[in-house]
């Protein structure tokens, strides 16, 4: 249930892999800021608002924009893995607008996106390379593009604000089981009781760019206010991991052993019907702050836990949703 070591190996691999850290920060929608933004020899749009979404290796960008040539709505889409992909005419990803496209291809360059696109104009190919950067607060982001051909060869640089209460395309799975959702769907009026055996549900689960472990079960022993959760993980980032982790539902704080044998402090309390569970402890000389919260569905049968994870190398927001056997 309490899935401090798990979460903790998430940060990990952030460390190890700084694109995956930040990559998130891209995700959301933004409006583009003109007075902040370079157009070169291209006209601006007169508004523009896009919203992107990164799940793994799965970009996607939806662009909404308003010029002299009325308004269009297109989508920029690609694999991030480096390799370049030739577009046949029927390929839904070569179609941006009235520009169709020949060839794409999309790469992380530390913690921006690089996508290159090819397309064929009067007998000639353009290429447009546009990076995707992200500020470190992740309240802008910058797209700048560099345009070749026979004929043209300018950049622009576009400037764009996060829009509050954005979220990139959210998942409905991950909507159905977020706290305020689960915590409507049980409605036993008191606490419920956490007790049983619960296995993962990765297909319902969404862990957005880590790779879910390939299986994880956990035992718990719900005995107010001792929550006893005993985890048993095989595969994924980690390898086989065993982790018993004993709260107390009172706010008194508990401490448990984490990455390195680093002390995890923390202190859970009840919010309504939704156990939430708010630990702090630090890897590499970066503290990290997770909040665990816990729902169990009204026929009891299905545990959701929800993780918001903070450190100075990103954020990470997960889903977990469990069965009972």
């Amino acid at each position: 249930m309490h899935r401090k070591f798990l979460a903790i190996s998430f940060l990990v691999s952030a460390l190890a892999l700084p694109s995956l850290a930040q990559s998130s920060n891209l995700n959301g929608t933004w409006k583009l800021n003109n007075s902040k933004s370079t157009f070169g020899q291209f006209p601006p749009p007169a508004s523009e608002t896009d919203t992107i979404a990164i799940n793994g290796t799965d970009f996607k960008q939806q662009v909404t924009s308003v010029g002299a040539q009325g308004s269009q709505t297109y989508t920029r889409s690609c694999t991030i893995d480096g390799k370049e992909v030739t577009l046949t005419p029927d390929d839904p990803r070569g179609h941006l607008g009235a520009i169709t496209l020949s060839k794409i291809q999309c790469a992380w360059q530390g913690t921006s996106v690089v996508f290159t696109e090819t397309a064929n104009l009067r007998g000639t190919d353009l290429t447009d390379r546009l990076t995707f950067s992200p500020s470190d607060d992740g309240k802008t982001m910058t797209m700048d593009s560099h345009i070749t051909s026979a004929t043209i060869n300018g950049d622009r640089k576009l400037v764009y604000d996060k829009q509050e209460g954005s979220a990139a395309m959210a998942d409905p799975a991950a909507m159905a089981a977020t706290p305020g959702a689960a915590a409507m769907i049980h409605t036993g009026g008191s606490q419920p009781n956490f007790t049983g055996t619960w296995k993962l549900n990765i297909s319902k689960s969404n862990f957005g760019q880590i790779p879910p472990p390939a299986s994880q079960t956990d035992t718990i022993d719900h005995s107010e206010p001792s929550v006893k959760i005993a985890e048993d993980q095989k595969g994924g980032m980690m390898g086989d991991m065993n982790l018993t982790t004993t709260l107390s539902t009172d706010g008194k704080e508990t401490t448990s052993s984490g990455m390195g044998g680093a002390p995890v402090t923390s202190t859970s309390h009840w919010d309504g019907v939704a156990l939430v569970v708010d630990s702090k402890t630090s890897f590499q000389g970066s503290d990290i702050k997770i909040k665990d919260t816990y729902t169990l569905s009204g026929d009891g049968k299905t545990l959701s836990e929800v993780t918001h994870i903070e450190s100075g190398m990103g954020n990470f927001d997960t889903t977990s949703v469990f069965d009972k056997q």
